[in-house]
């Protein structure tokens, strides 16, 4: 390093700059990106530091000038030096002018603005590059409303502005020009909404497109009231998505629904299994008690007569075992309907004798002339609902027993009426003596469930039929059934 040099760079001391030295060309080709000024010594033109300065001058990576530092160099070999790449080139005459170091601070100066500007664009292009690869369409608007930059997406988005959505356009002509591409006019629904958006610019909108697609615009404010970042992006998938999600959802929480009714059935259908069994166990059990008790005493056709009753009830278990626990109605806890040509008259007499054997001093009657021989029915739901009538007006009929029971027929409807001359229910609790579990408070002291009369009716509204009753108390009980003939 020459004196001279050394003189150079103790000048402008005080100022913030840092010197470097590069001893070789690796080094210099190193700091020469970073540098705001970079000064060559020289030894003649054409030497290796000129050849060297010619490839530095065409680096775009490099923003500082070139000076060339010759001490014996004339005006005409300075001028020369320019030929190299160099900026400005001196000799050591300039380094006694104290106003040269005015010039060497200018430059540095100079070098150091565009240093920073070339970090300013590196940085908008690292910004923009980072914008861009969002798959999103972005729109920066700088604090006075103004577009600032514009992603390659949202001109894509919007093609017939693209060459419009340019830096300084106002905001409002910008969404003046989005909102006619888009065909949303003033009389458009979705017009004073959006334009609501862009004057505000915050929040979020969705919208739909002439094209079925779906949009959402969000606006965010940049720190320090730089600006806003409006985000233009494309859900119309995600919007398919959501609503096959949801569909989905909903389809879920119905079959568990479905699945938490029939658990509930199921329940409800054992229930009501264990409760008819008893009938026709407590037939056979009564009518078996009879015979052991009285062996030496009951003749061959009182035998024959109670014998043909338990195989009666024994068929009517029977019946129920393959009817009522077929593996469809385990699985949904529900009867199936299958009418069947029936012979009513003796079907229904059977039932009356079985529970008049069963109960001794209770007088049933029954009328069954308005029937013909054959009626198309279920025969276990009618079995069901009969003998759940009969059994309700033994049990509840103590005094003076009479029950009486009527079965007629019209062109659409079975009727059958089942009425007691027994303890009655209060009037105050007539609209729940079908709910389950629910007892009168005239039968306290007799022994029930409080599941047969609530089984009537889940039979008779799976028949689609009606139910009434009438009842006083002291007077009886009254029971109405109809059931539909056709179109079951």
């Amino acid at each position: 390093m020459t004196l001279g040099l050394k003189t150079l760079w103790e000048r402008p001391c005080g100022h913030d700059i840092r010197f470097v030295s590069s001893k070789s060309r690796d080094e210099l080709l190193k700091e020469a990106p970073n540098a705001s000024l970079i000064i060559m010594s020289t030894e003649q033109a054409g030497d290796e530091s000129c050849q060297l300065a010619m490839s530095l001058s065409t680096n775009h990576a490099i923003t500082a000038d070139l000076m060339s530092f010759a001490l014996e160099a004339t005006l005409e070999e300075r001028v020369k030096y320019l030929t190299y790449g160099f900026d400005y080139a001196f000799s050591a005459d300039f380094l006694k002018f104290p106003d040269f170091r005015h010039i060497v601070l200018q430059k540095i100066e100079r070098g150091r603005a565009r240093l920073e500007n070339r970090t300013q664009d590196e940085e908008y292009r690292r910004f923009k590059a980072s914008l861009s690869a969002s798959p999103d369409a972005i729109m920066v608007v700088d604090e006075n409303r103004k577009i600032f930059f514009v992603t390659q997406h949202y001109k894509r988005a919007y093609p017939q502005s693209a060459n419009k959505l340019v830096r300084g356009l106002d905001i409002a002509e910008a969404f003046a020009m989005l909102s006619q591409e888009q065909g949303v006019t003033p009389s458009d629904p979705r017009y004073n909404t959006l334009k609501s958006f862009w004057d505000r610019l915050e929040g979020m909108q969705e919208f739909d497109t002439a094209d079925g697609r779906v949009w959402r615009v969000k606006a965010s404010k940049l720190d320090e009231g730089q600006g806003t970042i409006i985000t233009t992006t494309d859900i119309t998938l995600y919007q398919k998505q959501r609503q096959e999600l949801e569909k989905a959802t909903d389809e879920l929480e119905m079959t568990l629904q479905k699945e938490q009714e029939a658990s509930a059935l199921q329940k409800q259908f054992v229930n009501m299994v264990s409760h008819e069994f008893r009938t026709p166990l407590t037939i056979i059990d009564g009518h078996a008690q009879i015979l052991h008790r009285k062996a030496d005493e009951i003749g061959p056709d009182d035998i024959r007569k109670r014998s043909k009753t338990i195989r009666s009830a024994v068929s009517r278990l029977v019946t129920m075992m393959e009817g009522v626990l077929s593996s469809n109605m385990l699985k949904t806890g529900k009867l199936e309907i299958i009418p069947e040509p029936l012979n009513l008259k003796t079907f229904a007499r059977d039932l009356c004798d079985d529970h008049g054997e069963l109960s001794r001093d209770h007088k049933i009657s029954l009328d069954c002339d308005g029937i013909p021989e054959t009626v198309n029915v279920d025969k276990k739901i009618v079995s069901l609902i009969l003998s759940n009538l009969l059994s309700n007006a033994i049990k509840y009929t103590k005094d003076n027993p009479q029950i009486s029971v009527r079965l007629d027929k019209t062109d659409k409807w079975l009727n059958i009426n089942v009425q007691d001359n027994g303890i009655g229910i209060p009037y105050d609790e007539l609209p729940r003596v079908f709910e389950r579990y629910f007892r009168a408070s005239t039968a306290t002291g007799i022994p029930g469930t409080g599941i047969g009369l609530s089984l009537v009716k889940d039979l008779v509204e799976l028949y689609q039929g009606k139910l009434e009753v009438n009842s006083d108390v002291g007077q009886g009980t009254a029971f109405s059934v109809s059931l539909p003939l056709s179109g079951v």
